[in-house]
């Protein structure tokens, strides 16, 4: 009994806790925390209170009233979501790809040269910098005249201050379509060799600046107008007075003409403001049209000024090349009519996209790089030419990787995408979705960019001698196995080839083996003391497997790879190895209780790729 009212007092005291930390960050920042971010909430308070060395809530509360003024800025950063990425939202920048033209000559009709924008709630720079490298990209081609300033705030000087150091993750730049990556980022060396830093090509034209959107005049002087304000995703932790208010003050600083954008989730349609949408989350003030309705346009018809439709189709129609079934369910959930694709096909290797592309006349195709028959690189190499669809690879494969990832980039493919997952389901649909329409949309395809050249690597396992391959089959994946087999080239570690089946074709077997790959195979009775580096062994899963984990578990580092279904035996046997890569052949509606613990699923021709780079990255 008394134990638990230790644990209801402690409840109510993170609870008194969570409702004072919201209502100080309500004040400062006017963002409204409801019911669903209470978990939320709790979590960060639960690591600020470890951070700072205290012990509960109650010793929290006495440091905040203590530490008033200076915790209160760390907790609106503390709550502030960050959760942003290179060109979201993407419908946003096919419409100033379309209006571009029509923005470049208002600016001219007010006698200007300069294009400004504001990136309201910044956060880290994603928005800013992908603004930067889209005007980048599109001004010279429309009027080379034409400058363009950046305004980026975010009430958060945490987050201000990443964005002005401009250094990301390699792999969130790879989320960029490479059209736009030109030569604007560079690589770190030493310690931050895996992060990338905007240039001063993309950097000089932002001025970043720590704004509160409930009183932004400080910072951003009412006499400041823009083209454009981009408020996006932030609008939803307001309540409706506080967005009516910050939306009639952001009118006030646009231009004549000047657009207002919000997220896509964010309508403003039930509010009383003045404003009228002309595209999705895509306002212009109501002034403005009437102004067009009682007046002649200096230098352009009215209908220039307006929206006009898209240059692409709609639906864009999709071929989906890959041998993974799994892939093309999850390409159906992200290529859908709602966001303007339609999958016309499937092919489960290039021979087939061969024929379909014929058929189908497709507007674009997503191909996949490890595939039987004809995998990827040769289907571009055999089949690219001026007249194909634009390509998009997704892939296992890693962009790093030269030997696949940039051979398909210098053979035709437009972009690459890493095959998505569900853990990453909704990012990577947004980078698969916008690479796909600007591989439509840009007739010169881009070569690699100079950054990825500068990251692409080979992959080499280094000290074998403390690493296994361990490959789980049955006769009838032989033909699998000797193609995985064939594909690996330089120094490799052990491969141990646990046969589950018949013990008396063992022998044969191994004689098969030995003939198609023009090795030497060892045959083992039983678990050996130790093993030779580029050696192949075979042996009878159920004899071998339990001595093998519990002689070399503890002292390598073991890839497994388990070639169709295996026993449930051999499956409990496998769960008790430890720490690995367990690698599952994709089998569509076939389960295995190995899922749960899996590091991933794939059809057997990524298996190859994925566990030599697996030895590669543990260096």
């Amino acid at each position: 009994m008394g134990e638990s009212v230790k644990k209801w007092d402690q409840a109510h005291e993170m609870r008194a806790l969570v409702e004072k930390v919201s209502s100080i960050v309500s004040r400062i920042s006017g963002n409204v925390l409801g019911e669903k971010q209470l978990p939320m909430l709790e979590t960060r308070m639960q690591r600020r209170i470890l951070d700072l060395g205290l012990h509960s809530s109650q010793e929290y509360l006495n440091y905040l009233e203590s530490n008033l003024e200076e915790e209160s800025k760390v907790l609106v950063s503390l709550i502030t979501t960050h959760h942003t990425f290179f060109f979201r939202e993407f419908i946003h920048f096919e419409y100033l790809r379309d209006q571009l033209k029509n923005i470049c000559q208002q600016v001219r009709d007010r006698g200007e040269s300069c294009i400004t924008v504001w990136s309201a709630a910044c956060s880290r720079g994603h928005e800013a910098y992908s603004l930067s490298m889209f005007f980048s990209k599109y001004l010279p081609e429309i009027d080379p005249q034409m400058n363009f300033k950046i305004v980026a705030s975010d009430i958060d000087p945490e987050s201000v201050g990443v964005a002005k150091n401009g250094v990301y993750p390699k792999s969130e730049v790879d989320k960029i379509p490479m059209i736009f990556l030109g030569n604007h980022w560079a690589r770190g060396t030493g310690d931050i060799s895996h992060f990338v830093k905007a240039k001063k090509s993309i950097r000089e034209p932002i001025d970043f600046k720590v704004s509160n959107l409930m009183d932004f005049s400080p910072e951003i002087p009412i006499h400041q107008k823009f083209d454009l304000i981009l408020c996006r995703n932030c609008f939803i932790y307001f309540d409706q007075n506080s967005i009516t208010s910050i939306v009639r003050k952001m009118l006030k600083q646009l231009h004549p003409h000047g657009a207002l954008i919000t997220g896509v989730s964010e309508s403003l349609g039930g509010y009383d403001l003045e404003i009228k949408s002309v595209a999705t989350s895509i306002y212009k003030s109501k002034k403005d049209f009437e102004f067009e309705s009682k007046s002649t346009p200096v230098s352009a018809p009215l209908e220039a000024a307006r929206p006009q439709a898209l240059t692409m189709p709609n639906p864009l129609r999709v071929l989906c090349v890959d041998d993974s079934k799994s892939i093309h369910t999850l390409l159906k959930k992200i290529l859908s009519n709602e966001e303007g694709f339609e999958i016309v096909g499937h092919a489960m290797n290039g021979l087939e996209a061969q024929t379909l592309v014929k058929e189908l006349k497709p507007d674009l195709v997503t191909l996949d790089l490890h595939m039987p028959e004809m995998d990827g690189v040769s289907y571009l190499k055999k089949n690219f030419t001026s007249s194909h669809p634009p390509v998009v690879v997704v892939s296992s494969a890693s962009r790093e990787d030269s030997s696949f990832a940039m051979e398909s980039l210098r053979s035709g493919a437009s972009d690459f995408v890493e095959k998505p997952a569900l853990n990453n389901l909704v990012d990577r649909a947004d980078e698969i979705r916008s690479k796909l329409k600007m591989a439509f949309l840009e007739k010169n395809r881009p070569t690699p960019s100079s950054l990825d050249q500068q990251f692409a690597k080979e992959l080499v396992c280094q000290k074998p001698e403390d690493k296994l391959r361990i490959i789980v089959m049955s006769y009838s994946s032989k033909k699998k196995v000797v193609e995985t087999l064939k594909s690996f080239d330089g120094h490799q570690p052990s491969t141990l080839v646990l046969f589950e089946g018949q013990d008396n074709i063992l022998g044969a077997f191994s004689e098969e083996l030995k003939k198609e790959l023009g090795r030497d195979v060892v045959l083992l009775d039983k678990c050996p003391e130790s093993l030779s580096v580029d050696k192949l062994y075979v042996g009878d899963a159920k004899k071998i497997f339990k001595d093998f984990a519990s002689t070399f578990s503890s002292s390598k580092k073991a890839s497994i790879l388990v070639y169709g279904q295996c026993s449930q035996k051999l499956e409990e046997l496998i769960l008790e190895w430890g720490e690995c890569q367990l690698l599952l052949e994709d089998l569509g509606e076939h389960k295995s209780s190995l899922e749960a613990v899996a590091t991933d699923i794939f059809p057997y021709t990524s298996f190859a790729y994925i566990s030599h780079k697996y030895f590669s990255d543990l260096g």
